[in-house]
């Protein structure tokens, strides 16, 4: 259902859904991503959260093809993806929910408190006041 939300939004206001690329954990921060043919090392690691650099090392490639089961970083919270509707090259729309914080937020889009805080000012007073259904820019460049 949340799929169909965000693509209804989407297309009634122009924007993109920017759905995150999910892992399967392995451990210790890592996890594993099936590659498609959509796939772009760039895109790969910016849905996780680092660099092609990163990327290539942790699995001796140069380069990906569909197919393949890449080592990448893996944290996100018991499962919880958070995704963004894409309003420009680098930045999106997410709406607060239920029990987030800000700082599992931040650390769901690669960046901190402090910065989706300055990017917030308007909305976001308090970092530790943040409330449902509140709509924050985030940093969205993945997809």
């Amino acid at each position: 259902m949340r799929s169909d939300v965000l693509l209804s939004l989407a297309a009634f206001f122009g924007l993109s859904a920017a759905l995150r690329r999910g892992c399967q954990h392995s451990g210790n921060g890592e996890g594993w991503y099936y590659t498609t043919h959509q796939d772009t090392l760039t895109a790969v690691a910016a849905d996780f959260c680092t660099s092609p650099a990163v990327i290539k090392q942790w699995n001796h490639i140069n380069d990906i093809r569909p197919g393949i089961n890449l080592k990448v970083p893996c944290h996100w919270n018991a499962g919880h993806q958070r995704d963004c509707l894409k309003n420009s090259d680098q930045y999106g729309a997410y709406t607060i929910q239920s029990g987030d914080e800000l700082k599992d937020i931040a650390y769901d889009f690669c960046t901190t408190s402090d910065h989706l805080q300055q990017l917030n000012a308007n909305v976001i007073k308090n970092k530790d006041a943040i409330f449902p259904k509140q709509v924050i820019q985030v940093p969205c460049s993945f997809n």
